[in-house]
């Protein structure tokens, strides 16, 4: 991923916008609205050091800043996702101070105005970065920034970069974000259609991030207003480049929120994994939250965790239909295995072993009753 400056590219995108269009933009009762949240970032099969880093920590909260309940409940959850600029270790320096500030900064702020504090949150987050990296002499380093609150029913979002953010409703995917490239200004411009962005060779070429100037201009889009079910999707262009958005949609429909971004990852990994991947899904749905979410890596070991987890997902008629089953499966295996044991074990002619079969045929005559022998 390179870079070019606002001013050569000659880029006057507005500092505010509209979401990409969601086409039904219903009410929702926010007291009925709670998150379902999990993300992952993987190194990738190329890059020998992860440059992506994301919001809430899948390291349990140990390196980015933890909202308190009650300010959980003012300010809401804050979603993540940072795509590091400069090569190794700086791109992975630059992502991680991206994500700590922003976190530490948003919360700190007083203001009721969430798009505004997001926003200023972001651009003192980019002053600091500046300076740092200044002092460290990476000239060409910073980080992109995409970052969605979700409070009360609504959606807000911001964006520096490619890094992407998505809203799913109804098996339809919503690029909320803009992609701030070389690529897409031509085709903002006219200059190439939309549907060539993606193969233009400047498609990877960034006209701003964090850290690279002294301001940066933060878009910030209308709030969304959300409704059970909706699933928001934030994502470095390691998975999007990778991973078409069909796929991404039958993947995001059809799991979890976990499972499905171990899915995701997988399969840009399969497709190359030629860049580092960054995901995180945050679904709509069940009682409205009122704690600080601790994100789960999409890699939590232990399967029984996992088992609990989905059997959670599950409605409770079909919940206590499934235990049912298992327990009638397990019984008869108990069952069939005390029967063959003692078939095994209880004494039998060396010198006629065809008699074992009828003893056998009698002892499960005895359990079950009714068979012809």
């Amino acid at each position: 991923m390179t870079m070019v400056s606002a001013e050569a590219a000659g880029l006057a995108a507005p500092s505010s916008g509209q979401p990409g269009s969601v086409l039904d933009s219903r009410r929702s009762n926010p007291q009925l609205l709670g998150l379902d949240v999990c993300g992952a970032t993987d190194v990738g099969r190329e890059r020998a050091v992860n440059e992506d880093a994301i919001y809430p920590d899948p390291m349990d909260g140990k390196r980015f800043y933890s909202p308190s309940a009650d300010l959980l409940a003012r300010k809401g959850q804050l979603l993540l996702v940072a795509d590091g600029i400069g090569g190794e270790q700086v791109g992975s320096a630059a992502s991680q101070w991206a994500i700590r500030l922003v976190a530490e900064r948003y919360y700190a702020l007083p203001g009721q105005d969430l798009t505004g504090d997001l926003r200023e949150a972001i651009e003192q987050t980019n002053v600091a970065l500046h300076r740092y990296l200044k002092e460290i002499g990476a000239t060409q380093a910073g980080s992109t920034m995409v970052a969605a609150i979700v409070h009360e029913g609504q959606l807000y979002l911001a964006n520096v970069g490619d890094s992407r953010a998505y809203l799913l409703r109804d098996g339809v995917l919503y690029q909320q974000s803009r992609d701030h490239t070389l690529a897409q200004q031509k085709a903002e411009r006219g200059a190439i259609a939309q549907a060539e962005v993606a193969n233009d060779p400047d498609a990877s070429v960034l006209t701003r991030a964090l850290g690279a100037a002294v301001s940066v201009m933060v878009d910030v889009f209308r709030p969304v207003s959300l409704a059970p079910g909706d699933m928001v999707v934030l994502c470095s262009d390691g998975l999007y480049d990778m991973v078409p958005e069909a796929e991404i949609v039958r993947t995001v429909s059809g799991s979890v929120p976990r499972r499905a971004v171990e899915r995701l990852i997988e399969m840009a990994n399969v497709q190359g994994g030629y860049d580092n991947i960054s995901v995180v899904l945050a679904r709509v749905g069940g009682a409205a939250a009122t704690a600080p979410v601790k994100l789960r890596p999409a890699s939590m070991p232990g399967y029984v965790a996992a088992l609990r987890e989905d059997l959670a997902q599950l409605e409770p008629s079909r919940r206590r239909a499934l235990l049912i089953a298992l327990l009638v499966i397990a019984f008869v295996i108990f069952a069939a295995m005390l029967v063959i044991g003692w078939g095994m074990y209880s004494p039998a002619s060396e010198t006629a072993p065809a008699a074992a079969i009828p003893s056998f045929l009698t002892l499960l005559q005895r359990y079950w009753g009714g068979w012809n022998v």
